[in-house]
């Protein structure tokens, strides 16, 4: 009888079985409306195409897409976590219907990625539709070129930290730095500074001091550790993530000191502005400057303007730091660029004391210009 314990725990234990055999070997392969595109063959009943896509070749760093572009066309299909198919698109032409023309017409990928979102929030990067549209609009007069002007003497203040440090290293006599450290203290310090006037001092204190930079360094160990294995599997169990695991435990605790020193954040500028016009020029008191001039139904809401503090932090901090790097590796391997870059920087500066460009005469030099386009269409930050 079913009411017996063991029929039971057979009954649960074959229904499983059954649902993982459809889920990894019945439904991508003879269910799925994607059965029938091109691609490569998962390399595991697990894991699909993963590890491929996580292999770096010696041979110049070939990614795996490109081999499987030229081989199976502009659009092809693999092979994800549990056999997910997912489709990969090289038509420039449909990649601008996706990402322009049409882009509300198709969701973003992570959007229900809840671990992100408890972190998150839903501001920017998770908002979909109306919401979106409303947020974006709302948030686009924070970016103005004025505005953008004004942040140079923050970059100028921090990478200024940033060169004495290298310098000091250099004097103590190591020739070897590895930058990947400093480059990402430096990046967050400027976007607390231009985002919401937060001093992180990541480069000048080695204790980690603030609630908000452990928390994100916290967030950053947990994706760099678990990317693909909790956060992964969490799409589709839901579950992994409450697994009372040490680095969960962490992260949920992270994700209460990220609201409530968010929370603060937004509840000192709000107070500031009962006083009139925000005077600080950071992103945060220019979006609440301009949500005051707006009707109520444009208006961002006090939890929308708390999720855009992560949302500069984790769009503005990564990008600019993984675009940074990847710009020193770059020029690393092109000896001749680089001394055509430094020729020009020379050319423009000649005397390093009085280092202090401008936005206008940082953006007049054409050759920098022009090796940062390329680094961002060689190596884009985010896609």
């Amino acid at each position: 009888m079913l009411s017996d314990p063991i029929n039971l725990v057979s009954f649960f234990v074959l229904g499983f079985i059954g649902w993982i055999t459809h889920k990894i070997l019945i439904w991508p392969f003879f269910v799925s409306p994607l059965k029938n595109i091109p691609g490569p063959p998962p390399d595991s009943l697990i894991y699909g195409n993963v590890k491929a896509l996580l292999s770096i070749e010696a041979d110049g760093f070939v990614e795996p897409q490109f081999k499987w572009y030229k081989k199976y066309g502009n659009i092809l299909k693999y092979y994800g976590i549990f056999n997910k198919p997912t489709i990969f698109v090289a038509d420039p032409k449909i990649i601008q219907e996706i990402t322009l023309s049409r882009s509300y017409d198709f969701t973003k990928p992570y959007s229900n990625n809840k671990s992100a979102i408890a972190l998150l929030g839903k501001g920017l990067i998770f908002a979909e539709g109306d919401v979106y549209k409303r947020q974006r609009k709302m948030m686009n007069p924070a970016f103005s070129h004025s505005n953008i002007k004004g942040m140079v003497l923050d970059f100028i203040r921090v990478t200024t930290t940033l060169i004495d440090l290298i310098k000091k290293e250099m004097n103590q006599g190591n020739s070897n730095v590895n930058l990947t450290l400093y480059i990402s203290k430096a990046t967050l310090d400027i976007i607390g500074l231009v985002g919401f006037s937060y001093e992180f001092n990541s480069l000048t204190s080695k204790r980690i001091c603030n609630s908000i930079r452990w928390s994100f360094q916290c967030h950053s160990r947990y994706v760099s550790r678990c990317h693909y294995a909790i956060i992964m599997f969490s799409s589709y169990f839901s579950s992994v993530g409450h697994i009372p695991i040490d680095v969960n435990l962490r992260y949920k605790e992270a994700c209460v000191v990220i609201h409530c020193e968010s929370k603060k954040l937004i509840d000192v500028k709000y107070k500031e502005a009962e006083n009139g016009e925000l005077k600080n020029k950071d992103l945060l008191s220019l979006l609440i400057n301009n949500n005051k001039t707006l009707p109520d139904e444009e208006k961002l809401t006090y939890d929308e303007l708390k999720n855009q503090i992560m949302t500069f932090l984790i769009a503005g901090h990564e990008t600019t730091n993984v675009t940074t790097s990847w710009a020193l590796y770059l020029l690393a391997h092109h000896p001749h660029h680089q001394d055509l870059l430094r020729e020009e920087l020379v050319k423009a500066y000649p005397d390093k004391s009085q280092f202090n460009p401008t936005y206008d005469e940082i953006h007049s030099l054409e050759f920098l210009n022009c090796v940062l386009k390329e680094v961002l269409r060689i190596a884009a930050p985010s896609t």
